[in-house]
């Protein structure tokens, strides 16, 4: 198991922000998912040691998360927040040399900053600068990439080749992708839905695998589409859910606009 999460609590004065959250975590690709306000950026805060927990622990393959050689996890957090003048190879490079492998010219391709390597952070776009931030947490080859937001700030284009980009490298690194949106990720192997602060859903391997875009079915012939916060909401009212049926817009998009493209070149 990559990671088990245990009575996880947080508060902040009188704000629950999580709540004897436990959930646990395949290796492969994992989404934690949930609207504002559920939890999901305090987790993170908590995994990445900038803040402590109130109780509860998190085990990361079999070890306390504290003990976890930092240089063998990556962050990637929603705020595209670096030195204005720091240059996208020299970081990418400073990263490598810390983590102690240099695989900088593979990541520069995956993530399409070939022709933007030598640009300043201040020069980037929004879209870019997300690019090349998500792209940082996988220099060196950790082994766990957590990502929070990762689709923020990018048109459907880019949401679809990052979704596939970590389709492509889940096998060589295991990929948390938390956010408010699913965004055309498919074939997950674990699945966290999260509520104001408590666990609603966990799925882990063949069960987690039916999740993209999704149609959820309920016993009752009631049907909730792409709608978290609706699925979540029936669920705690005690609604059985039958099946979860994959959905990707955003391929369909994505495929039109692209093929708009190859024809204007």
């Amino acid at each position: 198991m990559l990671l088990e999460c245990s009575n996880l609590s947080k508060s902040y004065g009188n704000v629950k922000a999580l709540q004897n959250v436990s959930f646990s975590l395949a290796d492969g690709l994992s989404l934690i998912l949930g609207p504002n306000g559920s939890g999901k950026t305090t987790f993170l805060k908590i995994l990445s040691k900038i803040i402590e927990p109130d109780d509860g622990s998190i085990v990361l393959r079999g070890r306390n998360y504290k003990e976890y050689p930092p240089h063998k996890i990556g962050f990637s957090f929603e705020k595209t927040v670096m030195l204005p003048r720091v240059k996208v190879r020299d970081y990418l490079e400073a990263v490598a040399e810390y983590r102690g492998l240099d695989n900088v010219d593979e990541v520069v391709d995956m993530f399409g900053l070939r022709e933007y390597q030598g640009a300043r952070f201040k020069e980037l776009s929004q879209g870019y600068k997300r690019r090349f931030l998500v792209a940082a947490a996988f220099v060196g080859k950790p082994d766990v990439v957590f990502l929070d937001e990762p689709f923020s700030n990018l048109d459907v284009i880019s949401k679809v080749e990052l979704s596939r980009t970590f389709q492509e490298m889940k096998g060589e690194v295991s990929i948390v992708i938390v956010s408010h949106i699913i965004s055309g990720l498919r074939n997950l192997d674990s699945l966290v839905l999260l509520h104001n602060g408590r666990v609603v859903v966990n799925r882990v391997g063949d069960r987690a695998k039916t999740v993209g875009g999704f149609r959820a079915v309920f016993q009752d012939g009631s049907v909730v589409e792409d709608d978290v916060g609706e699925l979540m909401k029936r669920i705690r009212e005690g609604k059985e859910l039958a099946r979860i049926e994959p959905i990707t817009p955003e391929d369909v998009i994505y495929e039109t606009l692209r093929g708009k493209e190859r024809r204007l070149q």
